[in-house]
């Protein structure tokens, strides 16, 4: 089998670690790419893109940059736990006599640091900014250099080597968490072995998106995580956290037919975990490749939260979205990929989605007349939503009034409308 072209994306002590560790594999072929700004993260991976097969990047910065620049390829990252943590807070204490109150942190989670102070019986004052996504090391800078300039703190532990370097030409101590080994060498076996999963037999990738719902906040972060591996390994397949809240699960088509009966049942994720239903919301994909699956998942995972908590859809290869999965009576088919429906929402202040979404409510009620209140039961959104949505079609001569409901007796008459989509 061919190796894998690994392109490495991150600051320069973190990539030293990852390419130490890399080299250890012997189904990985590394492409080092160095940054300093992380502005120049997409002028350095562009001459890059055709020539590696999966990105691992240093933290969640350069990982969530390479998203926005829908890079074609699978994207790893290596997360900010608390192993290097301990590392970086055992050398300040030792050398440097500082307590946990004596610095200012980024990037780690709440749950990360609450956990810490948990496991070690600390209770002291967290100086923390915690952020999702990208974020530009100036303001990192100002965050660390005001409460050092106030006497807050003495010392810096940053997630970001350009904010690290920035403090150090301003006099301010700071120390930039790198990954350890073993954190290295955990996600590259889960790539190892997520690759060699999508390239194996012929079958088609599926992803699944999890995300924990508002329902599910009181479930800490280290434990949904440790159940969605469990999870993931059930469907021998594997993991990784996308984003906050938000985890990817890879495996291939064949495990989620068996599992979902077809992707119209919600997969056993609550059996498996332990964890109540409404946790999370879910939403799978298939495709031809990882971007594909992904992108489809996305999708199903917006559907799955209109839905509310504990729900699930699933977005197939025929550009169809069932939604929500259960109970077949409930079940709603959306042919997302109509061309007509595509060129109709350049005219009308609606997305495809939506009128996609129309047009199965329709098939479904064998009818092409609704109420306001029908069509946000369907929905699941309010009356007022719903209403907006009517009024617009309306507009554009897609829908017209044909007449009212008599049988409510309070309140004004419910209009109904036909659709001609």
């Amino acid at each position: 089998m061919a190796k894998i072209r690994l392109g490495l994306l991150g600051a320069d002590d973190s990539l030293s670690v990852i390419e130490q560790v890399a080299r250890e594999f012997g189904e990985f072929t590394v492409i080092p790419v160095v940054y300093w700004e992380e502005s120049e993260i997409a002028d350095r991976i562009r001459p890059y893109l055709s020539e590696v097969d999966a990105w691992l990047c240093s933290g969640q910065v350069p990982f969530s940059i390479s998203k926005e620049l829908q890079v074609d390829r699978p994207i790893f990252y290596t997360r900010h736990s608390s192993e290097g943590l301990y590392k970086v807070l055992l050398y300040l204490s030792h050398e440097q006599g500082l307590h946990i109150s004596d610095l200012s942190f980024d990037t780690l989670s709440p749950d990360t640091m609450n956990g810490l102070l948990s496991e070690i019986g600390v209770d002291a004052k967290l100086h923390l900014k915690h952020y999702t996504g990208v974020i530009h090391s100036e303001e990192l800078v100002r965050f660390h250099q005001a409460l050092w300039e106030q006497g807050q703190t003495k010392a810096v532990v940053t997630c970001l080597r350009s904010a690290q370097l920035k403090l150090q030409q301003l006099g301010i101590p700071a120390m930039h968490i790198t990954p350890t080994k073993s954190e290295v060498r955990q996600v590259l076996e889960t790539m190892a072995k997520t690759l060699n999963l999508l390239v194996s037999r012929d079958a088609q990738v599926a992803v699944q998106l999890i995300h924990r719902s508002q329902t599910g906040s009181d479930v800490t972060e280290q434990v949904l995580d440790a159940a969605i591996h469990r999870y993931a390994r059930h469907l021998h397949g594997t993991t990784q956290q996308v984003h906050t809240n938000r985890w990817a699960v890879y495996t291939t088509r064949g495990v989620i037919d068996e599992i979902t009966s077809r992707f119209t049942q919600r997969p056993p994720f609550a059996k498996v975990t332990a964890l109540a239903d409404d946790s999370v919301c879910g939403g799978m994909g298939v495709g031809a490749t990882v971007r594909e699956a992904l992108d489809r998942a996305r999708l199903a995972l917006e559907q799955a939260q209109i839905y509310g908590p504990g729900n699930w859809a699933s977005a197939l290869e025929t550009n169809t979205i069932l939604a929500p999965l259960g109970e077949q009576n409930d079940l709603l088919p959306l042919d997302y990929g109509r061309e007509d429906l595509q060129q109709l929402s350049g005219e009308v202040p609606l997305s495809a989605l939506t009128l996609s979404k129309i047009a199965s409510v329709l098939t479904k009620r064998k009818s092409t007349r609704i109420t306001v209140n029908e069509l946000a039961e369907y929905f699941n959104i309010l009356p007022r939503s719903a209403r907006r949505i009517l009024l617009r079609l309306e507009e554009h001569g897609l829908a017209t009034i044909v007449g009212e409901e008599t049988a409510y007796q309070r309140g004004r008459p419910r209009k109904i409308y036909d659709i001609c989509l």
